[in-house]
């Protein structure tokens, strides 16, 4: 008796030749599909034992395989010999796969390669505080603003400290640092650390091999022409009035661990270093305004690096040095009947002593009214110090196209055009500068140069 259909609902793998053709279950449709009667006796006549055979075979080998593996890579996990060993016969394979003939040929040459040469030069503004923090900024991040702004953040200070100096130079411009301890270090400006504007800087002793009991009162850049060093001289003023001239050359070469610049007396310290010439005048200041001026070809040079200078000024009690300055004598100026073009010519040569006090109110002054005496006076008056201006900070010579930079203790930075500023007379207290708040008071202002690029 023929079996009826049958409906077959397992997968099976069988051969052609044994004319046996799968029960598929659909997925999509869930139908079932039923087999011939061919078909359905061609699976009765196979033995049981045959059917079994044919997948036993497959697993088999299949584990044996998987064991071999497992035995494989539990070997390479548990000695490093042989991790290894495998790593270098994948970079072995690597290299003859794709190795090829090298490009390039390694030759024994020194190159003349100066890092420096890599180097950006770019206007840059250095900042150093009271607890021997330095960063160097951008010059174009410190846009000008009127007369009486508030200015801009230039370097986030910590309690109990304040900005000390700042100083606009080119990124290849080399630095002289001068130390409470009357030593001298030089560094190029690039290698100072770049901060930003709310960055308080790196630390002075991980850059300058300063002692515990040191530190940095006064910064100068130095001439990058060196052939032209012979025809000038260094000029150094302290707090309680000593001044001394040596030559240029004696700070050309400098070590790493510093050099000695000047002998210093005990409460006393460097508070400004400036490039001279014979035909210049040299101007002291005070913080209680008073001021003095006279001719730097009358200042012997010294040969000695040693010596704690010679008397500039006589001060009075609590009274110190704040600023030296050199400027040009009156020489130059033409005298007699001018010309409407001279007249031109002398007001745009027109040089004036901008003032600048602690309260943040100044003034520029004609130079031709600081007249030239004899070193060693008690001098005159430059600007009033009255309860309003507070103690004078900064003064310095300046044109009327000129720009500067106005540091408070509080790491704001304002930048001001001088012709905004009002040309006053000497017994004058000037107007505002820059706005500030509470207890903060403006401890540094320089003179943006022309060739900073």
């Amino acid at each position: 008796m023929k079996p009826k259909k049958m409906i077959l609902k397992t997968k099976w793998k069988i051969n052609k030749s044994q004319k046996i053709i799968s029960l598929i279950e659909s997925k999509k449709t869930k139908n079932l599909y039923l087999l011939s009667d061919f078909q359905v006796n061609a699976i009765l006549e196979l033995r049981l034992q045959k059917l079994t055979a044919m997948g036993i075979n497959e697993i088999e080998m299949e584990i044996k395989k998987l064991s071999e593996l497992i035995t494989k890579y539990k070997k390479i996990i548990s000695s490093k010999k042989e991790l290894l060993k495998v790593i270098s016969n994948e970079l072995i394979d690597i290299k003859e796969k794709f190795s090829v003939k090298r490009r390039t040929e390694i030759i024994d040459a020194v190159l003349n390669y100066d890092i420096e040469e890599t180097i950006q030069k770019e206007s840059v503004i250095i900042t150093v505080t009271l607890q021997g923090y330095i960063k160097r900024g951008s010059l174009n991040n410190v846009k000008q603003q009127k007369r009486g702004g508030k200015g801009k953040t230039g370097i986030t200070t910590r309690n109990e400290d304040s900005v000390v100096q700042t100083l606009s130079v080119n990124t290849h411009t080399s630095v002289l640092f001068f130390s409470t301890e009357g030593l001298v270090y030089r560094i190029k400006a690039w290698k100072i650390p770049m901060g930003s504007a709310s960055s308080k800087g790196k630390s002075l002793f991980n850059i300058l091999p300063l002692k515990n009991h040191q530190s940095i009162s006064s910064i100068m850049p130095f001439p990058e022409e060196e052939s032209e060093l012979k025809n000038y001289q260094i000029v150094f003023a302290t707090a309680q009035g000593k001044i001394r001239k040596n030559s240029l050359e004696d700070f050309t070469s400098i070590n790493s661990s510093g050099k000695i610049a000047m002998k210093l007396d005990t409460n006393d310290k460097i508070v400004g270093v400036k490039i001279c010439k014979d035909d210049q005048d040299i101007i002291l200041s005070t913080k209680f305004g008073k001021c003095i001026r006279f001719e730097s070809k009358k200042l012997r040079v010294f040969k000695g690096r040693s010596s704690k200078g010679i008397k500039g000024i006589v001060l009075s009690p609590n009274d110190e040095i704040v600023s030296l300055s050199i400027i040009d004598n009156d020489k130059n100026l033409k005298n007699g009947k001018k010309s409407k073009t001279d007249k031109a010519e002398n007001l745009a040569r027109e040089k004036f002593i901008l003032s600048i006090t602690q309260n943040g109110f100044g003034k520029k002054t004609p130079h031709l009214d600081y007249r030239v005496t004899n070193r060693g006076g008690k001098g005159i008056i430059g600007i009033i110090n009255s309860p309003r201006n507070g103690n004078i900070s900064s003064s310095f010579p300046v044109y009327n196209g000129d720009e500067i930079l106005i540091s408070t203790d509080k790491g704001r930075v304002i930048r001001v055009a001088v012709k905004e500023i009002r040309t006053a007379g000497r017994n004058t207290q000037g107007v505002r500068i820059i706005k500030l708040s509470g207890e903060e008071k403006v401890v540094s202002a320089n003179k943006i140069d022309d060739n900073l690029i």
